[in-house]
């Protein structure tokens, strides 16, 4: 990664909030200034704790990274400013890696919106406007949080990224709104969409994405799939869910090695070939259906393949909150063997 430049911005700003070091740090609305008419790719801009009123949209869409050269804005803890450690001297151990330590932005009025090739690290962002952070293509969002707060039910996304992007070990929660929305190529893994009620977690409106490795707990839809688009959902665990996942207009999404447990409605409404899922205490737990597809028990009609049925609790260390396979769990060793190459 090629560097530019190293940029500061604390709450309330410092000396002549220009940005240059953490005496002369940014303010949010310098930031903001400088992000939409200055910053330049290769860019590291450090954000520290804090809270951050946006008093104006947040626009620096037209201020790309490149693939070599992104530009950054990564939440830091206030060790670095009370140490003197400004630009390169800023350690790993500093950066807010947990969410009480995450710079917030107040995002309730104003979107706050990327160019392409952007860095998003260790921020949290809560809104009630559509897409409260609007991302650019190829761009990278990793431990951050997403709350899209809007008291009406409608179809507005906490977070929406474009083309090929990453997004990787964030959470994402909605009282009634969507979580996460995509469009192609972009690889969707370690999250925790969780909370969204009247929502739907996660919607790719294009295909090829991969998504594993994520936890959807307590959503009315988990994932949804648009169009006739191809991509594939594995490993991922869906919990407490009216329903697991739905295909619209097609069925070109492979799912393989999901757990699905407490689905209200449906596990899967799906068609598409699927492998090696499990199901267990859906469609409110009654007697009809354990092992849930399409709203029909699949032990008397079943759609997966290769036709074994894989049931029983899976032992969550503690369901709920820690998804964790306890020992003894039957899920373990017994999904397929796969390897994507990504």
């Amino acid at each position: 990664m090629a560097i530019a430049n190293y940029w500061h911005c604390c709450p309330g700003g410092n000396g002549l909030k220009n940005g240059t070091n953490w005496a002369n740090a940014f303010d949010e609305p310098a930031l903001e200034v400088f992000q939409e008419g200055a910053v330049v790719a290769g860019d590291i801009i450090f954000i520290e704790t804090g809270n951050y009123v946006l008093d104006s949209a947040y626009d620096f869409s037209a201020r790309d990274g490149t693939a070599t050269s992104p530009i950054a804005i990564i939440g830091v803890t206030t060790a670095p400013r009370l140490a003197g450690r400004n630009g390169a001297a800023i350690l790993y151990s500093d950066w807010a890696r947990l969410s009480a330590d995450r710079p917030f932005f107040d995002c309730v009025t104003f979107q706050f919106k990327t160019g392409d090739y952007t860095i998003l690290r260790n921020i949290y962002f809560q809104g009630s406007i559509t897409n409260t952070v609007l991302m650019g293509n190829y761009c990278v969002v990793e431990n951050c949080k997403f709350d899209n707060d809007w008291s009406a039910v409608v179809v507005r996304s906490a977070i929406n990224i474009a083309t090929g992007s990453i997004f990787y070990n964030n959470e994402i929660l909605s009282a009634n709104c969507y979580g996460l929305a995509s469009a192609a190529n972009c690889r969707v893994k370690y999250n925790y969409f969780h909370d969204i009620p009247n929502g739907y977690g996660y919607i790719p409106t294009s295909g090829g994405c991969i998504i594993e490795f994520n936890i959807f707990d307590n959503i009315l839809v988990g994932f949804q799939g648009i169009a006739r688009v191809v991509g594939t959902i594995e490993n991922n665990t869906f919990y407490n869910c009216g329903q697991a996942t739905i295909e619209t207009t097609g069925y070109g999404y492979t799912i393989i090695n999901n757990i699905v447990e407490g689905s209200t409605t449906d596990g899967f409404l799906w068609t598409t070939q699927t492998d090696s899922n499990f199901f267990w205490n859906n469609h409110g737990n009654d007697a009809r259906c354990n092992d849930m597809w399409d709203g029909v028990d699949v032990t008397t009609v079943f759609k997966d393949y290769p036709n074994v049925t894989l049931n029983g609790d899976p032992k969550f260390k503690t369901p709920g909150s820690d998804f964790e396979l306890d020992t003894g769990s039957p899920c373990l060793d017994t999904g397929m063997s796969i390897t994507l190459g990504v």
